[in-house]
């Protein structure tokens, strides 16, 4: 009896070796595992500022810019009303490259981040066309009784031009942190500073028409409005509207990061919208 249990003791203890051999190990966590950020990553509160570089693509309806314009040279005519519909020119697109800087602050709840942001970039943006319309206008009035006025071809032909110089942002922007990286939106105000020229020039010829009746009424004689034109030119003119976008900042360093983001600025004042793909590196504090 006593060799059979020293021999179930042996049996027993193979059998346990053996089965932590065979031990499979855990599965995995099901968890996505991010690049852990830099040593001495404190986290991503603070004040931080950088540069950036970018290209910017614009696109303005230059449409009716120039009605105020030719409404201006007829102003002391009964067409003065006429042009305010017109639409003279088309809609412009350019691009061009960009630099600049960005400050701001973040304060960051666990994985949260809320912050502020002013952002600012240089450019060289130089839309511009040149057009015309022409048209004929039935408009008796200032007419005798019995004469009917007809303009035509009555003419506006307008050029117009802006160079944007600067576009700055004051942004407030949301993020959620993963590790070394942070994925954001914002949304904010737009400033944007632009050269403007623009010209209008008017010419019409007006025949009379009257009445057929008995006896005939002679028409009055024909009149023709020479080409009269009108300008304006502004120098760093302010257009304001607001601005949207994403971006991700990358902790490359512990108080080192690069960023990548697209930015759409809307500029209701002048017709315009303006997007911009950057990169940049910052610093943080």
């Amino acid at each position: 009896m006593r060799r059979l249990l020293i021999a179930l003791g042996l049996i027993a203890s193979i059998c346990g070796a053996r089965a932590q051999e065979l031990e499979l190990p855990a599965p995995p966590d099901s968890q996505v595992l991010l690049s852990p950020p830099p040593a001495g990553f404190a986290g991503w509160s603070g004040i931080y500022v950088g540069g950036q570089v970018g290209y910017s693509a614009d696109r303005v309806d230059f449409g009716n810019n120039v009605n105020d314009l030719a409404g201006y040279i007829l102003r002391d005519s009964v067409l003065a009303s006429a042009v305010s519909n017109f639409t003279v020119l088309p809609k412009v697109s350019t691009s061009g490259t960009t630099y600049g800087w960005f400050a701001g602050f973040n304060s960051q709840w666990e994985g949260a981040m809320l912050g502020i942001e002013l952002n600012y970039n240089h450019t060289t943006l130089d839309p511009s066309t040149a057009d015309s319309e022409t048209v004929r206008i039935a408009n008796d009035a200032g007419a005798p009784s019995g004469h009917h006025f007809i303009y035509d071809p009555f003419t506006v032909l307008g050029t117009s031009a802006f160079h944007i110089t600067d576009i700055a942002t004051l942004r407030g922007r949301a993020g959620w942190t993963a590790g070394q990286f942070m994925p954001y939106a914002f949304l904010g105000a737009a400033v944007v500073r632009a050269d403007v020229q623009r010209t209008a020039t008017v010419s019409y010829t007006r025949t009379d028409y009257p009445d057929n009746q008995n006896p005939p009424i002679p028409p009055l004689p024909t009149y023709n409005f020479p080409p009269a034109t009108y300008g304006e030119r502004q120098n760093g003119k302010f257009f304001f509207g607001y601005a949207a976008g994403l971006g991700i900042d990358i902790c490359v360093m512990p108080n080192v990061f690069l960023r990548g983001e697209w930015e759409f600025v809307d500029m209701q004042s002048m017709k315009a919208n303006i997007n911009s793909l950057r990169t940049g590196i910052g610093i943080k504090f």
